[in-house]
């Protein structure tokens, strides 16, 4: 099917049943603008789209063909939902087949309920309490992603969001399960270094010592975990 917003060329969707696409432009409102994607709300179909542009020009045949960013996420939201951790409502993906396409992949979901970003909380909230009660939730939440196995591509503060009730979504589900327990160390040294990076000037030192002790426990607790609590002491 043609959507005039993904541009020309063939493309090839995975869509669950209930998702019918305009083939239209119009209805399509920009939501975010980042260096190598876009995110739009597509009234009529009442979805949310995100469009991800090539890493790379050529584009290689396995992210042409099989593992695109989009086909990624939406894998990735399964296993996250799998472990009890919360993710938009995914409804699909799709992928270019054009080898000079100007977007390598769509991922379709439904709108979320009124939320903040992890980093907008750490910068506007003030409540002691509040940013206790979501860094403890988001140490636990690592602890359940790192200590089952799995590392995740770009884990910081803006990629998860925190909703009217507290709960925690994951907005970014690019997530890996790396065979060899060396990669799972590396990924979480990396991981712990982008999440103080982005709030450098957000959040305490305090608060980052509490944090770091909660992901600990909660390492502990999970099946390969307790290997990977010395990489955050």
């Amino acid at each position: 099917k043609k959507v005039a917003i993904l541009g020309g060329g063939p493309w090839r969707f995975r869509l669950t049943p209930d998702v019918d696409l305009p083939g239209a432009v119009t209805g399509w409102r920009l939501l975010y603008e980042g260096a190598h994607s876009r995110i739009y709300r597509l009234e009529a179909a009442a979805l949310v789209v995100k469009l991800a542009e090539p890493r790379s020009r050529p584009r290689d045949d396995l992210r042409k063909y099989v593992m695109c960013q989009a086909r990624r996420e939406y894998r990735g939201a399964a296993f996250l939902n799998a472990l009890g951790l919360d993710t938009p409502d995914m409804r699909g993906w799709a992928v270019s087949l054009a080898p000079g396409a100007h977007y390598e992949s769509a991922l379709f979901m439904r709108p979320l309920p009124p939320f903040v970003s992890g980093l907008r909380l750490l910068r506007s909230e003030s409540d002691a309490d509040r940013r206790a009660a979501f860094l403890a939730r988001l140490a636990s939440e690592l602890g359940t992603l790192f200590g089952h196995g799995f590392v995740h591509k770009d884990c910081h503060f803006d990629n998860l969001c925190v909703r009217d009730d507290g709960r925690l979504v994951w907005i970014d589900c690019d997530i890996r399960r790396p065979g060899s327990a060396a990669r799972r160390r590396q990924g979480l040294r990396r991981a712990l270094a982008l999440l103080r990076r982005t709030a450098r000037n957000d959040i305490g030192e305090r608060e980052w010592r509490i944090f770091k002790q909660q992901f600990g426990e909660a390492l502990a607790h999970a099946p390969n975990g307790p290997s990977l609590i010395d990489e955050i002491q």
